[in-house]
């Protein structure tokens, strides 16, 4: 699809592509070589040359930046197969408050899952943001990173080379609602115990959790989240191929993930989640209050 795209190349839109598509100029090999024809007007032929060259160029190094930056943001989702491997999907709850700070945040990459949990491991989390280059997230430009970098401050968190927000992609393929409500209609609905639960949940699961020591409140609100991030790498998948569809284009489809190859990984982080010395403690003075009513 990436060697399909001429909206890289300046007064060229949705419009003009197809245009280019349907007179046969289908990718950038078929663009006619100086002297050999006309696409758009000689001016702006040599300047789609010039255009075109570049973006072979930055293919070829594998230049993530550099492609993102040539494309307009909402033609993002065109540069995925060719940086899968190096995609991240996240997502993450906050407590609440007017500050919006992050509780829980859920990675899932070509190395599986990762959780990170507020007064656990929560530093760590620019470092493995830091490591991916694509950042796949459902609202994520509007809510979670700049949560995130609010929280951990501009110089410390880290910049993308590129960013697919799917909520404004699926929106433009017909897809619009929340992200649960595009997961039903995709065939990816989550279990019955996770039905019905939203993010203000999220926020009491929290919130039980640290009043209480209540481990299995984290454990449910990690789950929950978990289930945010990995599920949009199917959603990814999806939309892609939709987006071909659209464009009725002849390239090949993405076989869609398939959850069941990571939920076993589930069950490990979330029995992982043991109470910590701070949980205990808060047990202890919950119970000793009780004693004392």
């Amino acid at each position: 699809m990436l060697q399909r795209t001429f909206q890289h190349i300046p007064g060229v839109g949705p419009w003009r592509e197809k245009d280019l598509w349907s007179r046969g100029i289908r990718t950038w090999d078929d663009f006619p070589a100086a002297g050999t024809g006309i696409a758009i007007n000689r001016k702006s032929d040599d300047v789609a040359r010039a255009r075109i060259a570049q973006a072979r160029e930055a293919l070829a190094r594998r230049d993530l930046q550099a492609l993102a930056q040539l494309l307009p943001s909402r033609e993002h989702w065109r540069l995925y197969p060719e940086f899968a491997q190096e995609a991240v999907y996240f997502d993450i709850e906050t407590d609440g408050s007017k500050t919006q700070v992050p509780t829980v945040v859920s990675l899932f990459d070509a190395s599986g899952l990762s959780v990170f949990v507020q007064g656990r491991n929560m530093d760590a989390l620019p470092e493995a943001m830091a490591a991916r280059r694509l950042w796949v997230t459902f609202n994520g430009s509007c809510f979670d990173v700049p949560v995130l970098r609010d929280y951990f401050g501009h110089g410390r968190f880290p910049v993308p080379a590129a960013h697919i927000d799917l909520r404004f992609v699926t929106r433009r393929l017909g897809m619009g609602g929340g992200l649960k409500e595009i997961e039903d209609k995709i065939g990816a609905a989550r279990p019955p115990h996770l039905k019905g639960v939203h993010g203000w949940d999220a926020v009491l699961l929290w919130r039980a959790y640290l009043r209480r020591g209540d481990v299995e409140a984290l454990r449910f609100l990690v789950e929950y989240n978990l289930y945010d991030a990995f599920q949009l790498r199917t959603l990814m998948d999806v939309t892609y191929n939709r987006g071909a569809d659209d464009l009725n284009q002849d390239v090949p489809r993405l076989p869609v993930f398939d959850r069941g190859d990571v939920l076993y990984d589930v069950s490990r982080v979330i029995l992982e989640l043991g109470p910590t010395e701070r949980d205990l403690d808060t047990l202890a003075r919950v119970r000793a209050m009780e004693q004392d009513a």
